[in-house]
């Protein structure tokens, strides 16, 4: 059944180009949250994602993956799951090689899974490089399609020419479009996106995000600064870095761990080499999703340092971020993205100008000397996660726009 009680059960196709590929990967889990969630509305789902080199096999009662070769040997899978862009700022010259193979793949495997399960709708996530397939595939079945924007797809569909007339060809032909910040709404709009185009903020599971705090060996006295993501230039751990260590010799008691791994790592570790402060300094290296939970849960201030690169890229809104808040960490995040729309500055959170090492101090600062402050914040964080930014909401809210488009293609 739908969700109200009484709309049948739709049956959807999630069309993207990352899909976690083993138990505990990172690589876009929400969009495996998005499929899960709209499966317990009573949906049948299936995912379509390519091939990755790291895909293990496994069973996975609610929902179906199906995975598509485009390129032979295995090693060439480059498409997909954070390999085409280096560093989060080029393609990768194999990656325009790709292309069309990468296409005529999705465009096979799309063709096959919906015939097989009679869908209804197709949901896109990446405008590119996904929406062209997904596209064809409307054009000759007649399935609606709905693209949903992440960051990293506009980015690349603003790079040059005939990236730009591709997504407006994508856009023209989408039954709607969704968007998980209001750059990206925004951009979407200048390259022809529907009218039908959804402000669409991403969630967490409070459920697998529980409110505990696991200390370790931290003691009470110390205060755990956290920070988790992708090594790269737009996560902006450079101003994290420089912005601890203006404040590390006046707070001793203060520590620093950001987990993660990526291109940055060597001239990360270089920075906080020279910062004189490595002892107090962690790089944990890649933290399994599985286990992504307990390691937010051993801090006592969660930093989201985003910025826009120097190529103008930027996420869109971190699920991270929202893990945290579902942990109860009271957090601190860069103006930026999505962010806004889940964090309201100085009731569930703290926003700091992006790329600012003063205006990140002076926040941290202000965290550090007011613990009932911290615990406010981080209260009142996961109850925004518990009642309003999670995957039931989110899943519903697809659900609503998808039903809307179906009646509208019924009429």
């Amino acid at each position: 059944m739908g969700i109200d009680g009484k709309t049948p059960g739709m049956n959807i196709v999630i069309f993207t180009s990352s899909y976690p590929r083993f138990p505990g990967d990172g690589t876009a889990p929400f969009i495996q949250s998005i499929a899960e969630h709209q499966t317990k509305l009573g949906h049948h789902v299936e995912v379509v994602a390519p091939f990755d080199p790291e895909v293990i096999t496994e069973t996975q009662p609610l929902v179906k993956v199906h995975r598509f070769r485009y390129i032979w040997p295995a090693s060439g899978h480059i498409m997909g799951h954070a390999r085409a862009l280096e560093g989060d700022v080029s393609l990768r010259p194999l990656a325009f090689i790709l292309v069309p193979f990468y296409l005529l793949g999705a465009f096979l495997k799309l063709m096959q899974v919906t015939r097989r399960q009679n869908t209804q709708i197709i949901h896109v996530n990446w405008v590119l490089p996904n929406g062209p397939a997904a596209a064809i595939v409307t054009a000759m079945r007649g399935v609606p399609y709905v693209v949903s924007l992440h960051g990293s797809d506009m980015f690349v569909s603003q790079r040059n020419f005939i990236f730009r007339l591709v997504t407006r060809w994508v856009f023209r032909r989408a039954a709607a479009v969704t968007a998980c910040s209001r750059e990206l709404f925004h951009a979407a709009k200048q390259l022809g996106a529907p009218e039908e185009i959804h402000l669409l903020p991403w969630g967490a599971d409070p459920d697998v995000f529980l409110h505990k705090k696991s200390k370790g060996s931290h003691s009470k006295d110390e205060i755990l600064i956290i920070a988790l993501g992708r090594f790269v230039y737009k996560k902006g751990f450079e101003i994290l870095l420089r912005a601890f260590a203006e404040l590390a010799p006046r707070y001793p008691n203060v520590e620093l761990i950001i987990g993660g791994a990526g291109p940055l790592r060597k001239s990360l570790g270089a920075l906080a080499d020279s910062s004189g402060l490595l002892d107090r300094i962690e790089f944990p290296g890649r933290i399994p999703w599985d286990q992504v939970g307990e390691f937010l849960s051993r801090g006592d201030i969660f930093v989201l340092p985003s910025v826009k690169d120097e190529h103008g890229n930027l996420d869109g809104l971190p699920t991270v971020l929202l893990e945290a808040m579902a942990c109860g960490l009271p957090v601190v995040a860069s103006n930026i993205g999505g962010v806004n729309l889940v964090v309201n500055d100085g009731e569930n959170g703290l926003l700091v100008t992006p790329n600012d090492v003063l205006s990140l101090t002076t926040v941290l600062e202000r965290l550090f000397q007011a613990p009932k402050l911290r615990q406010e914040l981080g209260t009142a964080a996961r109850e925004a996660v518990v009642s309003t930014h999670n995957w039931d909401a989110v899943a519903y809210n697809l659900t609503e726009i998808f039903e809307d488009i179906l009646h509208q293609v019924t009429k």
